[in-house]
């Protein structure tokens, strides 16, 4: 736990103004709109002096001022000072628990020690920038942001002139996007011989992360300016660009390495050092090649990225060369010329022997060469240049004609993994092919839209005409023509599936923007999801919450169910959930906090009225789905909603529709309802019972649960450990089992438990949980397990189900095969009341009556083989193959063949007989009063 000094040192008051929702005025010096009232104009300041940020409120009273401390209690977010530290704890990412016993206090870092050392020192980096044309305004600004610093060091072991010397160098301070934390010192030292020759080093890691000016501003801009380094991305903060930051990327070799999907929605413009000289083993640019590689990764995240247009500057020229030698407003216009080329980075002529050396991104023919100069696009717009004419001073003008209101920014081939590849990461032996289209339209502005297209469907105009207007169709089937040279241009391989899944074998993480369905909104609920982040403490807090709002961990069950299930793709199959709970006792609220702390899709029963509908909704993901009130649609909606879940219990791959599109049936389903149609499932899914166990509710302001680094983190599991602990827990439950050793259904529930007990081992190691019975976590899974295996008992049996609806038929005098009601004696000699019917005329009877038509289609045994079967491992078959008269006087017949099944032992599964004769007549009865009737069924 970090002291109330160390708190006010670490934390940037602009920055945590920005973090509580408070708004600046305009420019960068602007003060705040104060949170205590509304006001036209903002009056409150955020200053900074010896290195120490403090703020005051002008139209407020003296006591509206203070540290970074009050600003959090003057923004309603704490009460006290301890409440504020709290907050600010959580804010840096510092913990407030104290350190375990065996667990030493984390240090410093070595680029945090450095990184401060030369924040001390950062007034001495102001020469060296002001002689590379930096502004002194812009310096300042940095200072006071922790932005830059000074380095003086020296090695005493490598002497002066050998590279690892050191000197002086001006250092660029390197942080976490969304914390305050130095990562690494990103050094540019003042005279490279003294250093060996040595330009630019770095103390830390700079592989994951970059260099910026200011963090806050990088968050708000609606366009970012990639650079190679950090002196370049200061020159770019020079130009002073509405809504634009800077971003260096601290080297070229390090831009596969980040994590870029937080660009997504912004414009992305790359400046690399594009005038690199030509590499003579490559033959190209160096800084040009990185930035075709850096608008690949970027295209392929769906993030509109666009290059610099630089062919105007002088060889070996950078943007600080540029800044240097025009100054900052010709560097501002030089930023808004973007290259207006089909390929980015791809320069185009009009003459055979006029290759652009070094420029040459995609090699064409000559007949598709001289007409790819013509084509020219902006962001989201594309032209044709119809006609070059030269007036007489030798001025060239060009008339244009529209082709198209978009932008096409990529078109890329896409190998799509097969489904048996990705969901067991076995050898792919069913790849398919298909091309990625990727566009940019006013009408969305900095987002790209994708689609991806079939190889017979890609020169299908209407394929075209849904991202827009298509002016010249002759022209812009040309086009495509020429982009189909660059197929390879960012080609991939993905697998169609959200979630954790193999990709080559190996386990990683697919997002909905991972994915390429031909049709996405039907092929997959998750299609256009991105999961929730954050840090292994948020997950600890969503835990604890969900273990404090019920009693008996029942919420935190589902919770675990629903993280858990990920883990499918490990085990090869995870339960289904079903949420159990009278009226009032919170399911509704619970299960929409479950939506909001874990992003999981509720359908509502109007969504899954149809049987196609519930496909769509279990397609091609581990992320659970939920479906309410299924019971209140049609039966054979019902019917097919069974048959799904049991195909969604493992994997399965079928193609369906018109378009034969491929489902992959596999997500886990939460079924929320009071009377859900599960009797079937019951041995493939768990419960959770909310009933009676209602507690305080879940804080308003609790986290996200952070599901993306959950993923990584079961990514990073060893597979077969991950199977060695479901078997321990496997076998734990079975030993605390209450059914029986040759109860198979029961062993197949316990099974299931085992499932959530796992998941909450992994969740306890992710989220830093010691005690693996916090809660008495494992003890109520074990306990709600052995109470739905004592009141399903019956339910497992599908002959229960058979002998209910033979009960009821009879009891209605539908029934109108031979049976009788008679004492049998077993093979013990005792007597017992008994029916005696042949199985197979039950079957028969079931199969042929219409009103009975739902209840056969939904049966899982229609064989009277395997009913009698059943029967039979039941114990309720007293005799077998015996012969009775049957039918009303004068006209009885000997039936033979029949089974005897007890009443008595059927009392046991819950079914209990009406003894009763019907209108033809029955010979023998028995109601277990008249001894008489014993006397007279026995002489019969």
């Amino acid at each position: 736990m970090a002291s109330i000094e160390e708190i006010k040192d670490r934390v940037d008051l602009p920055d945590l103004a920005a973090s509580l929702g408070m708004k600046q005025g305009a420019g960068q010096k602007a003060n705040w709109f104060s949170p205590a009232r509304e006001e036209k104009n903002p009056s409150l300041s955020i200053t900074q002096k010896g290195g120490r940020w403090s703020w005051k409120d002008w139209a407020g009273d003296d006591s509206a001022a203070g540290s970074c401390i009050d600003l959090v209690i003057y923004c309603g977010r704490a009460n006290d000072v301890s409440e504020a530290l709290k907050f600010l704890h959580e804010y840096l990412g510092i913990p407030t628990e104290s350190p375990l016993r065996d667990e030493p206090r984390r240090e410093r870092t070595l680029a945090e020690s450095i990184g401060e050392d030369c924040l001390r020192q950062a007034e001495q980096a102001k020469d060296y920038l002001m002689s590379r044309r930096i502004s002194v305004e812009l310096i300042n600004e940095a200072i006071a942001r922790k932005s830059i610093g000074f380095n003086t060091y020296t090695s005493k072991k490598v002497e002066a002139g050998q590279a690892g010397h050191g000197g002086p160098a001006v250092a660029f301070i390197v942080r976490e996007l969304t914390t305050p934390r130095i990562v690494a010192v990103d050094l540019r030292y003042l005279d490279p011989a003294l250093n060996g020759g040595v330009k630019t080093q770095c103390q830390g890691d700079k592989q994951l992360h970059g260099w910026t000016l200011c963090p806050r501003k990088l968050a708000e801009a609606r366009t970012v300016i990639l650079t190679e380094s950090s002196i370049n991305a200061l020159s770019v903060e020079c130009a002073r660009l509405p809504k634009t930051a800077a971003y260096a990327v601290l080297g070229t070799k390090n831009i596969k390495h980040k994590d870029w999907r937080w660009l997504r929605g912004r414009q992305v413009l790359i400046a690399f050092d594009h005038t690199d000289a030509v590499d003579e083993k490559s033959g190209n640019r160096p800084g040009l090649s990185a930035a075709w590689e850096m608008h690949e990764i970027l295209t392929r995240l769906d993030i509109s990225a666009m290059l610099i247009d630089m062919s105007g500057w002088g060889e070996g020229c950078d943007l600080n060369d540029y800044l240097k030698e025009h100054g900052p407003e010709k560097l501002a216009g030089a930023l808004r010329r973007i290259e207006p080329w089909l390929f980015q980075g791809m320069a185009g002529f009009d003459k055979k022997d006029d290759r652009p050396e070094g420029r040459q991104r995609v090699y064409l023919p000559w007949h598709d060469a001289s007409v790819y100069w013509r084509y020219r696009v902006q962001k989201d717009f594309t032209t044709y240049i119809t006609e070059l004419k030269t007036d007489d001073q030798g001025a060239v003008s060009m008339d244009s004609k529209e082709v198209c209101s978009f932008r096409v920014a990529g078109l890329s081939r896409v190998t799509i993994q097969g489904t048996v590849a990705t969901t067991t990461g076995e050898e792919d032996s069913q790849p398919s092919v298909a091309f990625a289209a990727v566009v940019q339209a006013a009408r969305h502005g900095d987002k790209l839209m994708r689609q991806v297209v079939e190889d017979e469907k890609l020169f299908n105009i209407d394929t075209w005409k849904k991202f827009g207007a298509v002016w010249d169709q002759s022209r812009f089937m040309r086009m495509l023509n020429i982009l189909e040279r660059g197929a390879g241009i960012g080609e991939r391989k993905a697998a169609n599936f959200v979630g954790l899944c193999f990709m080559d074998g190996r386990l990683t993480v697919s997002e909905g923007s991972d994915t390429y369905f031909t049709n996405p909104k039907q092929q997959c609920p998750y299609s256009n999801l991105s999961f929730p982040t954050g840090r292994a403490s948020d997950a600890r807090k969503v835990i604890e919450a969900y273990q404090a709002t019920f009693r008996d961990n029942a919420a935190s069950i589902l919770l675990a169910w629903t993280m858990g299930a990920h883990m499918k793709v490990l085990l090869g199959f995870w339960p289904h959930m079903q949420l159990q709970a009278s009226k009032g006792s919170g399911k509704s609220v619970l299960t929409g906090r479950l939506e909001q702390t874990t992003a999981i899709k509720v359908f509502s029963k109007e969504a899954i009225k149809t049987a196609f509908r519930l496909v769509i909704t279990t397609s091609a993901t581990s992320h659970p789905v939920g479906w309410e009130e299924i019971s209140a649609n049609q039966q054979v909606v019902i019917d097919a909603a069974v048959s799904l879940l049991q195909e969604a219990y493992n994997f399965k791959s079928s193609p369906r529709g018109t378009d034969a599109l491929e489902y992959l049936t596999c997500a886990p389903v939460l079924l929320i309802g009071e009377d859900v149609p599960v009797r079937s499932l019951t041995g493939k899914l768990v419960r959770a019972d909310l009933t009676g166990k209602k507690g305080p509710m879940m804080p308003m302001d609790l986290p996200r649960f952070p599901v993306r680094q959950w993923l990584e983190f079961l990514a990073s599991q060893d597979r077969h450990a991950v199977h060695r602990k479901y078997e321990e827990l496997r076998k734990h439950c079975l030993a605390k089992s209450r059914a029986s050793g040759t109860d198979d259904g029961a062993q197949r529930m316990a099974a299931n438990y085992a499932c959530i007990l796992l998941a909450w081992r992994y969740l306890c190691e992710f989220a830093g949980i010691e005690a693996y019975d916090q809660g008495g976590f494992p003890q109520d899974v074990l306990a709600e397990m052995n109470r739905h295996i004592g009141e399903t008992s019956a339910d497992r049996e599908p002959w229960v189900w058979i002998m209910e609806t033979l009960l009821s038929e009879i009891s209605s005098h539908s029934f109108e095969h031979p049976y009788v009601w008679d004492v049998v004696k077993d093979a013990a000699g005792e007597e017992a009341l008994c029916l005696l019917l042949r199985p197979s005329h039950v079957m028969d009877h079931i199969k042929t009556t219409t009103r009975l038509r739902d209840i056969w289609n939904g049966l899982p045994v229609k064989s009277d083989r395997v009913f009698k079967q059943q029967l039979r491992h039941s114990g309720v078959i007293v005799a077998d193959d015996i012969e009775r008269m049957i039918g009303p006087d004068g006209n009885r017949q000997r039936m033979g063949h029949l089974t005897a099944i007890s009443l008595e032992r059927l009392k046991a599964f819950g079914l209990h007989a009406v003894q009763r004769g019907g209108e033809r007549g029955d010979a023998l009865l028995y109601d277990g009063v008249a001894p008489a009737a014993r006397g007279m069924a026995a002489a019969a």
